[in-house]
């Protein structure tokens, strides 16, 4: 049996205060301080014949061209090759705003609101993290659970009028289950805690001005203290957002709500990583898995949305009532069809100056990131898909623990269920591909897991 090695590491992202902030389109002000601070965590694992290292950051999100750029330094510096290298935000709304596709360039121009030293800076920092951590190599053993936990819930409510709203929707499918991986070296001390759950970091909501991981921060902290409370040296957690396209918490506002529920998990995980066996098979194994997927067509939508703005502008025109009730009513309505028409154009223009996106054909590439470890698989996807995408992916029968993770080594925006597009709604709506894509994705990504058991 191989010999597993392990190294884990944190480096502090400090990005500095008076950014502007990401995740909320309608949020006034910057940055005025910090409740908890943002970083990177790297795992890196060995067994003698292939490394990996699984990071994550406490930022929204992270584009393909960052993820390469992060690779080139660490294989500067070490030899874990670029196709074993997950990267992971963690998507919370109360990081920075920055460029999430590219590290700017020397002669970029300044930006309202954003630092482009510290985003200089940030390839650094991650590959930092994961450097640190592979020279720190010990002989380790890993123990693998499942807990209930259930602050997801879904987020996409029928309306009576048959429309999608993004509110609560308490009987649409969610998951129930957290995935932990323990990291222990000899003397049965942990060395990392990795912890995998969908739902979106946006229990802090709108009017939250300081920087902060929201509620995964808290359960990384609770079970790293959990650890310490039993005797243990201090731990690296790393948290790994899941299939979280149309998923948040039923619990919402504050940090106080945040911290309740974060530290329910963290404990539920540490709990039954506490009493879980050891796992007997660690080989471990990578692939990174190419994938050219379809654009939706908008050639249809974009008319019909040029008519309707077309339509309301000649409505407010011809009005000759003055400035009562019906001018604001018809204000209203061309307002609402230039922005709807705004928010097509902007999809389109997206995918023109895409460099992933071939227009001739329409589509859009990109990769899946598939780690094994023993009967342990983790399968990092560049988007957030939809709860149901990830349940299908860990009802998988080729590995006995499945680890689900959005936001990985890319961003393609939302990733819907084909059933999803008959509905419509918000996810939809801003939804780049075509349906089907999603459950091609699962295809994908099942047979590869399929090939990898059997090697």
């Amino acid at each position: 049996m191989a010999q597993l090695l392990a190294g884990a590491a944190r480096i502090k992202l400090e990005p500095p205060l008076g950014l502007a902030m990401a995740g909320y389109g309608n949020r006034v002000g910057r940055a005025a301080g910090v409740h908890d601070a943002l970083a990177a965590q790297a795992l890196v694992l060995a067994d003698g014949a292939s490394k990996v290292a699984i990071v994550g950051v406490d930022v929204l999100a992270l584009g393909q061209r960052i993820a390469d750029d992060v690779r080139k330094l660490v294989a500067a510096k070490s030899d874990i090759d670029a196709d074993a290298i997950m990267i992971c935000a963690t998507h919370t709304h109360s990081g920075p705003a920055f460029n999430i596709f590219a590290t700017p360039s020397a002669d970029a121009k300044p930006s309202d609101g954003r630092s482009l030293e510290w985003e200089r800076r940030l390839p650094d920092k991650i590959a930092s993290a994961i450097i640190s951590a592979d020279e720190n190599l010990e002989p380790s053993s890993l123990r693998a659970a499942s807990t209930r936990f259930t602050l997801g819930t879904n987020r996409r409510l029928l309306r009576p009028s048959g429309q999608i709203q993004l509110a609560a929707n308490y009987n649409g499918v969610a998951d129930d289950k957290a995935e932990v991986l323990g990291v222990f070296n000899r003397s049965s001390d942990p060395i990392a805690f990795v912890l995998n759950y969908p739902c979106h970091g946006v229990v802090l909501c709108e009017d939250n001005l300081l920087y902060s991981r929201d509620w995964p921060g808290f359960a990384m902290d609770e079970i790293e203290r959990a650890a310490s409370a039993s005797g243990s040296k201090s731990a690296v957690s790393i948290f790994l957002q899941g299939a979280t396209g149309n998923i948040d918490p039923r619990s919402r506002g504050n940090f106080a709500v945040a911290e309740e529920n974060g530290r329910a998990m963290g404990r539920a995980a540490f709990d039954a990583i506490r009493i879980a066996e050891p796992l007997n098979d660690v080989q471990i194994s990578s692939r990174r898995l190419a994938l050219k997927l379809k654009l939706k067509s908008l050639d249809v939508a974009l008319a019909n949305a040029r008519d309707c703005a077309a339509q309301t502008e000649a409505s407010l025109s011809n009005h000759r009532g003055g400035d009562g009730y019906q001018l604001k009513r018809l204000r209203d309505h061309h307002a609402q069809s230039l922005s709807a028409l705004a928010a097509l154009e902007s999809i389109e223009e997206q995918n023109r100056r895409d460099r992933r996106v071939d227009m001739t054909r329409r589509e859009l590439s990109t990769s899946l990131s598939i780690v094994t470890i023993g009967n342990l698989a983790m399968v990092g996807i560049p988007g957030e898909p939809f709860v149901e995408l990830g349940l299908a992916l860990k009802r998988s029968p080729h590995f006995a623990h499945t680890f689900v993770v959005g936001y990985c080594n890319d961003l393609i925006g939302y990733i819907p269920t084909r059933a999803a597009y008959d509905e419509g709604g918000y996810e939809v709506d801003t939804a780049r591909i075509v349906a089907g894509a999603g459950e091609e994705i699962v295809d994908a990504a099942l047979s590869t897991l399929e090939e990898m058991r059997r090697a």
